[in-house]
């Protein structure tokens, strides 16, 4: 995948899940669906990720994610007007299947994969992990999920998804 450009989680009540859209650079976008379960699966793996690289507070005052902050990662809205193209559709895919590793470089390559047919991997830098991190919980708690999840994550995390 291209250089990540921006991050966006948003709650669908309709479908119960959260849609996380990930534009590149280059304007691809793609969008992944998450139900309720993966979810949790996959903010454990952040998690886990965040506390290899001293914690969420440690991550949290990194200099390059004050950078991000000060470069109004939070405030600046999804970019919406760019023309997209949707690699993997446009409608997305259900997140079914979830792979972590460490690059070289101590960066996590996590890797979206749907039931059948190709994923997504994406090379996030601590930074980027407390990004999506903090994203990820802005979307629990907007589908009130965050005590169930947050409390069951190791649960969850052991479970074959």
């Amino acid at each position: 995948m291209d250089k990540l450009h921006q991050i966006n989680v948003n709650y669908s009540g309709k479908e119960d899940r959260l849609l996380l859209k990930i534009l590149t650079v280059q304007g691809d976008e793609f969008r992944i669906w998450l139900t309720r379960r993966f979810t949790g699966l996959l903010f454990n793996v952040l998690r886990k990720e965040m506390n290899k690289h001293g914690g969420e507070t440690t991550v949290s005052n990194a200099q390059q994610t004050k950078k991000m902050f000060k470069a109004g990662a939070f405030e600046k809205p999804y970019e919406q007007e760019k023309p997209k193209k949707y690699p993997l559709g446009e409608d997305g895919f259900l997140a079914y299947g979830i792979k972590a590793a460490n690059s070289k470089e101590g960066n996590l390559l996590l890797e979206i994969l749907p039931d059948n047919g190709k994923g997504v991997t994406f090379n996030l830098n601590p930074s980027l992990i407390y990004m999506l991190h903090n994203l990820l919980t802005q979307g629990m708690m907007k589908a009130q999920w965050q005590q169930d999840i947050v409390q069951g994550s190791d649960e969850i995390a052991s479970q074959v998804h």
